[in-house]
């Protein structure tokens, strides 16, 4: 399979995880879920991949692919977009900036 910058991904993965014949709704939001209904189920597809022996795998396939929708790796769609803009605010800083802060 390629991804969207048309390098190989192994998705040999897909086949060890802990998800594997789980019903997917459970790390999909319907059309409409708010609140304390969407964190339950949030909740309990994270806790499927707590323990997944592939949980880097499917988030690095999450972040190669911009999976837009769905609990992948463990990460909500705010979760994988917090990060995106949070690695892409630290690499965007100048450089003396970053040395300053590191210890």
């Amino acid at each position: 399979m390629l991804d969207h910058s048309h390098h190989r991904i192994d998705q040999d993965w897909q086949r060890r995880a802990s998800c594997r014949g789980t019903d997917t709704d459970i790390f999909f939001s319907p059309d409409g879920e708010r609140g304390s209904v969407r964190a339950r189920r949030e909740r309990a597809a994270k806790q499927i991949c707590h323990h997944c022996p592939v949980l880097a795998d499917c988030r690095d396939h999450a972040f190669a692919t911009t999976e837009t929708y769905g609990i992948w790796g463990g990460m909500s769609e705010a979760e994988r977009a917090r990060h995106t803009r949070r690695t892409r605010y630290a690499t965007s800083r100048p450089a003396r900036v970053r040395e300053r802060r590191t210890p």
